[in-house]
């Protein structure tokens, strides 16, 4: 997962059956933040009733939500070239007598089927009402947005692609908008502790329905991905929120947000195991190494015959069980604790109590194809470098190091637009063999010095020609 370049459509990065909405954070040019419903005939706080909706849902959506609006219009103007929109969509009909709002209203009650109108508009709550000229208004009559409004229109002149959606209710309104979105061709983003129902079976059951529609945030998560660091929840808005950068005037394109190991995912063809180990067995490897980097920069390496991975490939000349395992058996070959790649230290099987680390529990080795090498001092061993998840859960393991070296270099690569090329330095010392028959330096001058190489001409010439 990653955020990208700005001048990149995230649309055109989509790789069918490949990519999921985790892969594609919140990029602040192209999202704007939905806030539905917020207003104060339908979000009253009742403080002496403690109820769900008055005691937790609705507090806190108001709160979250109201982080949420001052973050995303301080990026709008504080920030060149960055066009977040905060959008307020609310119930309001067209006439004075309701008589244009859906039919689904008009079935649903008094509050419903009279909303407020041009005589009587509709009133916002005191922290979170719309800044005229700024902040965008779309009045609805129904209960997804995008089914009485124009607001898909809107979205499109702003080119938006991005839409981060809070408000009320979960079930309802929040849950119709973000389907229909989705349906439109937006990546949706929904921040759970930003939305408020009236219950909360009510609300958890709107966040489930929405999970195959959208991404599923917290206002944190929100804020860290826009580049937002709060300072002083109480002072005003100037003075409350700073740029995660030094320079606060400068571009998204500058902050380097890092996916948590549990959006890890590495793309290769799950179908090419088969074909890797047969090419090995073939070149005469007989062993394979799964090599790990711990926490503490040491290797760590564990060898699997090859004979025993091919026994665990299907059999195509009988029914076999083994139908997800056998077609990837590289991927469970291995296992290790996870005090060893903690950094267990090699001499003293022993763990500090505090630091939650069990030898009891097991990391699974994933090879990285891309890594695999037959070893040319063992030609007879091949191995490959691993990443080391959960073997429950098969999520990357946070003490993963090559994990979290990926994805850093993903994010640089397409968030910030740098590439690292890194490679061996080859340094060797030349010996001879001494009179006494003791090995000693070719030479005893200073380090690259010239007066060696001509001195040592020869020696030279032998390993240009040799």
């Amino acid at each position: 997962m990653a955020s990208f370049a700005t001048s990149t459509s995230l649309r055109s990065l989509v790789n069918p059956g490949v990519s999921s909405r985790k892969d594609f954070l919140i990029r602040p040019p192209s999202m704007a933040l939905l806030v539905i419903d917020v207003q104060e005939s339908l979000t009253k706080v009742d403080a002496s009733n403690g109820n769900y909706k008055n005691a937790i849902g609705f507090p806190r959506m108001i709160k979250n939500t109201k982080r949420l609006v001052d973050a995303v219009r301080f990026n709008r103007d504080n920030r060149d070239g960055c066009g977040s929109e905060v959008i307020f969509t609310y119930l309001e009909a067209l006439t004075d007598d309701s008589r244009d709002v859906s039919l689904d209203y008009k079935l649903s009650g008094p509050l419903l089927s009279n909303l407020p109108n041009p005589s009587a508009p509709a009133k916002f709550l005191p922290d979170l009402t719309p800044i005229s000229g700024k902040d965008i208004c779309v009045p609805k009559t129904s209960c997804s947005v995008f089914t009485s409004t124009n607001l898909n229109y809107i979205l499109r002149n702003l080119n938006i692609e991005q839409i981060v959606v809070c408000g009320q209710l979960t079930d309802q309104c929040v849950e119709s908008a973000v389907r229909d979105a989705a349906d439109l061709g937006y990546f949706v983003s929904v921040v759970e502790d930003a939305c408020g129902a009236k219950t909360e079976d009510c609300h958890r059951k709107g966040l489930h329905g929405m999970k195959g529609f959208s991404r599923r945030v917290t206002t944190d998560q929100v804020l860290q991905e826009i580049g937002i660091v709060e300072i002083n929840a109480k002072a005003g808005n100037e003075e409350c929120m700073r740029l995660n950068q030094a320079d606060a005037v400068e571009s998204r394109s500058h902050t380097l947000s890092i996916p948590p190991s549990s959006e890890y995912v590495r793309n290769y063809d799950r179908g090419s195991h088969s074909a890797i180990i047969r090419s090995l067995r073939a070149a005469g490897v007989k062993f394979l190494r799964y090599a790990v980097v711990d926490v503490y920069n040491s290797m760590r390496c564990k060898t699997v015959p090859i004979s025993h991975i091919m026994s665990q490939l299907p059999n195509r000349t009988r029914q076999t069980w083994r139908t997800v395992s056998s077609s990837r058996p590289l991927d469970n070959a291995v296992s290790i604790a996870e005090g060893c790649i903690a950094g267990m230290v090699s001499y003293a099987d022993k763990i500090v109590t505090s630091s939650n680390l069990s030898a009891r529990n097991v990391l699974v080795l994933r090879p990285d194809f891309c890594s695999l090498r037959i070893l040319p001092y063992a030609p007879q061993t091949a191995m490959v470098m691993c990443t080391v998840h959960n073997q429950q859960t098969n999520k990357l393991s946070p003490l993963c190091t090559r994990g979290l070296l990926e994805r850093v270099l993903h994010v640089a690569r397409e968030d910030l637009g740098i590439e690292f090329c890194v490679g061996a330095e080859l340094e060797f010392m030349l010996y001879r063999t001494g009179p006494s028959g003791v090995p000693e330096p070719v030479d005893i001058s200073t380090f690259a010095s010239s007066l060696t190489l001509n001195e040592q001409v020869k020696i030279c010439f032998y390993f240009v020609v040799y």
